[in-house]
């Protein structure tokens, strides 16, 4: 899987998300819901996102034409980055915490992959989309999200310089 392109794509969905002013549709928000529960259960397989959920997510993103634009735009900030996303500037642990409405806590049992340092740094971005997508409102929950600002910020700064 090439991380950048998984990467990019989430944190596109994601920042398109927060700053949508339309509320998602119950089929968009079982969309995202779906997209996560796969993401979730092929967290290591390249196949899946290709084939699977990567093209059911942008079929979904290019239906909302709002969302869609947003989406474009704050992808090509990414793109343009390459693989060098300050993950610093992203919410932490604590604000998904705060930002994510209470459930009840369901343990999740899964054997430890064999990992690579680079793994690591693309399962803190699915974990955080995986985690926005599977709420009842996305979008609120994303806007709930302060450090996505200052990652904006970052982004429009970095495309200014070029």
């Amino acid at each position: 899987m090439e991380t950048t392109n998984l990467n990019n794509t989430l944190l596109a969905l994601l920042l398109a998300l927060k700053d949508s002013e339309t509320p998602l549709s119950d089929t968009e928000q079982s969309d995202l819901s779906h997209a996560a529960e796969q993401l979730s259960a092929n967290p290591n397989n390249p196949k899946a996102w290709e084939i699977l959920i990567e093209p059911r997510l942008l079929v979904m993103i290019q239906a909302n034409e709002p969302l869609n634009q947003r989406f474009q735009a704050a992808k090509s900030q990414l793109d343009n980055l390459g693989d060098t996303i300050p993950l610093n500037l992203l919410p932490s642990e604590a604000e998904l915490e705060q930002a994510l409405p209470k459930q009840k806590p369901q343990p999740i049992t899964r054997a430890i992959p064999q990992v690579s340092s680079s793994d690591l740094r693309s399962n803190e971005i699915t974990n955080m989309a995986i985690r926005v997508m599977a709420t009842p409102n996305p979008s609120e929950t994303a806007k709930k999200l302060s450090s996505f600002e200052q990652f904006q910020q970052f982004l429009n700064q970095n495309l200014a310089q070029k």
